[in-house]
């Protein structure tokens, strides 16, 4: 009994205090993200597709910083002036330029094996019913999606271009320095739209099948498809068809930003460069387009698994 009185005592003197409530709001985006890309890191055909994005990057990076050195090396020899060497060995915003591009389709078949089943597997499990009986918006699950998908370009494509940049910044003398520090803003801006056209455009078709693989392989082939029925078109003369393609209208605001000019003898004896579209305007609203059409397909789909819920 004075055992129960002390406890008693003690509950009385301290006081009641409440359980701390959590006021902040946790949001769900960062989650679904992460697990998005936690499932698709588990299948070997992801590790696979990464590959290929880590093996450009290693060659990209090695021929930027051998680029600059040797442009550093035979200028102080005065043997050529920096005009001379570029036209020789190019310069680095037509190396950035030429990763972008290259890294577009290696980066596209990665998001093939890591968001093709973004929304698709979710559908084809009867998941979606799950999600938003919780309650979570359609708005922080679309972003959750999104931004999953976003990581490997993000990774493999934005990183990268970011740290070539400092690289190149960094390894380059104060001569040759100014020039590089305006091209900081085009180089991301180039890295950021590639990015957003590849992340809309596989969440997008995603939400539009209930199978990852028909969607991946519709996808890679999609791209094909359409960058080789543009070129043809265009070789043929119609140069409107020029706007069909994602990778080429990304070429032409890539060479507009970046100021490319003309291609240096290292470039002519390696052709990477294709020809890109007359209407830088035309091509930026043909990315917005695709863009677009990705953000409406995922937006429809949601809607529709409310309405049918």
């Amino acid at each position: 009994m004075s055992a129960r009185r002390g406890v008693q005592d003690l509950i009385h003197d301290v006081g009641y205090r409440g359980f701390k409530r959590q006021t902040r709001d946790v949001k769900a985006i960062w989650p679904i993200a992460r697990t998005l890309f936690a499932l698709a890191w588990r299948k070997r055909v992801t590790k696979l597709a990464l590959l290929p994005c880590f093996g450009i990057i290693t060659v990209y990076g090695i021929s930027i910083v051998g680029q600059l050195f040797a442009t550093e090396h035979f200028t102080k020899m005065g043997a050529m002036s920096t005009h001379q060497l570029s036209q020789l060995v190019g310069k680095t915003q037509e190396m950035l330029s030429s990763f972008i591009r290259t890294q577009f389709f290696m980066v596209a078949l990665a998001q093939a094996a890591v968001a093709a089943g973004a929304v698709a597997e979710d559908r084809r499990a009867g998941a979606l019913e799950l999600y938003f009986a919780r309650p979570l918006s359609r708005l922080d699950y679309a972003l959750g999606k999104l931004l999953g998908a976003a990581l490997v370009p993000i990774g493999a494509l934005m990183a990268p271009t970011l740290l070539f940049w400092i690289i190149a910044v960094g390894v380059t003398t104060p001569a040759l320095r100014e020039g590089l520090w305006g091209l900081l803003l085009p180089a991301m801006g180039s890295a950021t739209l590639a990015a957003l056209l590849l992340t809309t455009t596989i969440v997008g078709l995603s939400a539009m099948s209930t199978r990852a693989t028909s969607v991946g392989v519709v996808y890679v082939g999609g791209l094909a498809l359409l960058s080789g029925l543009s070129e043809g078109l265009f070789q043929a003369g119609q140069h409107w068809a020029g706007y069909l393609s994602p990778e080429r209208d990304l070429r032409t605001l890539i060479d507009a930003l970046l100021e490319i000019g003309a291609p240096s003898l290292a470039a002519q004896l390696i052709p990477s460069r294709g020809v890109v579209n007359p209407s830088v305007t035309w091509s930026l609203l043909s990315i917005a387009a695709f863009i677009f059409a990705g953000l409406l397909a995922l937006a429809y789909r949601l809607n529709r698994e409310v309405i049918d819920a």
